[in-house]
């Protein structure tokens, strides 16, 4: 999920537990208190994106595409940056001479411990992915399930609007609100029925916020934030299952390995989905629009457009259910040969799930259908004839298509 998402789930929760604590011994106790637990929930719903600060540093792509959601993602980093929050804690009590009760402490512990805990699990949820098991198991876990940035989960949070006690906290909350209107009516990734079901969120929740008890309105939102969560859920198992059906009826001679699901902004009904099949030495990687509502017109901007990846027609019917936009077929056998000759496709294939290829003599790349967006060369494709430097550090994540690369 995006950041902004992560700020206002956390800002939800530290708002919760301070208003459900057990009462403060006076006014200066409960301030301090409050001002703890929405710092914690703030910083350590943020803290496992820290691995960006050396990844986008180094201005590589590759060290960028390993280490993102790398180390920082897992149970075990959690638990270090629960620990690096709560040390901090400890010295801004010693400085302002302070002291928490013994409940008190339990609850900022548990805040700490959740809130690093709670970013890895809602990034589980998209494409991208998370492997929060490491050392144990190395393996990748997608949830395809919601879209990186969601603002239903931000109309969920309305009611901070008028809860927080900082004018300029509720403003950003405003602000939040209003920017993801814009993004709906900029980004045409977003249908007009969507539009004003996010609308319609918004004043429900602000009237929520405004006229029911405080503590009502928070666990409203995060009713909400989960429901919300819950929807796109089922209605990706859904969609999952009406592809399996398809791909069994129309391409029976593949075998189906993955299928790569991510809902559109706002709308559990459009799905842009990526089938991934092989045949022999042949893999298929078929994109193309679905919807479990056969009657929905979704939104196509993000898909027919150019993009790096030699996207020939796909051979299979377009239904009521699923819109084709386009294939790659790809060879197992030279995918194998460059991992095997390439040091920087091997480390890039522990990280791409639908990987494609362009090998000619003038040119050579390799990339991730998953995020190809343009014509050009975006931040999940590598020109290889560029660049022949072997990363420094390759981390130990088990390639997502190694059912591709093994004999």
């Amino acid at each position: 999920m995006d950041n902004v998402t992560h700020t206002l789930i956390g800002v939800l929760l530290g708002e919760t537990a301070a208003r459900h604590a057990p009462p403060a011994k006076n006014v200066r106790y409960a301030s301090i208190r409050r001002g703890l637990f929405l710092s914690v929930m703030v910083a350590g719903s943020n803290l496992p994106d820290s691995d960006l600060l050396y990844a986008l540093g180094s201005n590589d792509k590759l060290r960028y595409l390993l280490e993102h959601r790398g180390h920082t993602h897992t149970v075990i980093g959690a638990l270090f940056e629960s620990a690096v929050v709560l040390a901090a804690c400890s010295l801004w009590l010693r400085w302002r001479r302070a002291t928490l009760e013994s409940r008190d402490r339990a609850w900022l512990v548990a805040l700490a411990v959740l809130a690093p805990l709670l970013h890895i699990g809602m990034d589980a949820f998209n494409t991208y992915g998370v492997h929060p098991w490491w050392p144990f198991d190395n393996r990748w876990f997608y949830g395809d399930s919601v879209f990186i940035v969601e603002p239903l989960f931000w109309a969920a949070a309305a009611p901070l609007a008028l809860l927080l006690r900082s004018y300029v906290a509720r403003g950003l909350v405003v602000l939040v609100l209003l920017g993801g209107l814009y993004l709906a009516f900029t980004t045409g990734l977003v249908t007009r029925y969507s539009i004003v079901v996010y609308c319609a969120l918004v004043v429900l929740m602000l009237a929520i916020g405004w006229k029911a008890p405080p503590r009502a309105a928070l666990l409203a939102s995060i009713g909400v934030w989960l429901a919300t969560t819950a929807t796109f859920t089922i209605a990706g198992r859904q969609v999952a299952s009406d592809l399996d059906a398809y791909a069994a009826q129309n391409s029976p001679q593949w075998t189906t390995l993955d299928r790569v699901l991510s809902p559109m902004p706002m709308n559990p009904l459009c799905w842009e989905v990526i089938l991934v099949q092989a045949d022999g030495d042949r893999y298929a990687l078929r994109r193309g629009i679905a919807s479990p509502a056969p009657s929905t017109q979704c939104p196509t901007r993000s898909v027919p457009r150019a993009i790096t990846a030699p996207l020939t027609a796909v051979a299979l019917p377009d239904t009521p259910f699923v819109h084709w936009h386009g294939e790659v077929i790809g060879s197992r056998d030279e995918l194998r040969t460059l991992a095997a000759t390439s040091c920087e496709v091997a480390a890039f294939l522990r990280f791409a799930r639908t990987p494609w290829q362009i090998v000619e003599s003038a040119r050579k790349v390799i990339g991730d259908l998953r995020y190809d967006r343009e014509p050009g060369l975006g931040f999940a494709e590598l020109d290889l004839d560029r660049s022949s430097r072997c990363p420094a550090y390759v981390p130990p994540w088990i390639p997502p298509r190694r059912d591709l690369l093994g004999r």
